[in-house]
């Protein structure tokens, strides 16, 4: 992690520090953005598209990371 970066424990992403708040929760305090804490502030609608973005990065990363990790285990298995 860059130091310039905070993990955001609602939507499990890195986010320039400048973009975060700390916030108390159950488990003490955690970082979390600012775009999460003003969407859910809003309607239900809303707060459900914010989570199916948030989803569909999430999955889009993870994929990424999957695809790039069998590249890697094929080139070195060719090896």
């Amino acid at each position: 992690m860059s130091s310039g970066t905070v993990y955001c424990y609602h939507c499990h992403t890195q986010h320039p520090r400048e973009e975060m708040r700390l916030v108390v929760s159950k488990s003490g305090k955690r970082w979390r953005c600012i775009a999460s804490i003003k969407a859910a502030q809003k309607s239900r609608e809303e707060r459900e598209a914010f989570g199916r973005k948030v989803s569909a990065m999430n999955k889009a990363e993870a994929q990424a990371k999957l695809k790039a990790r069998t590249a890697f285990a094929n080139q070195t298995a060719l090896k």
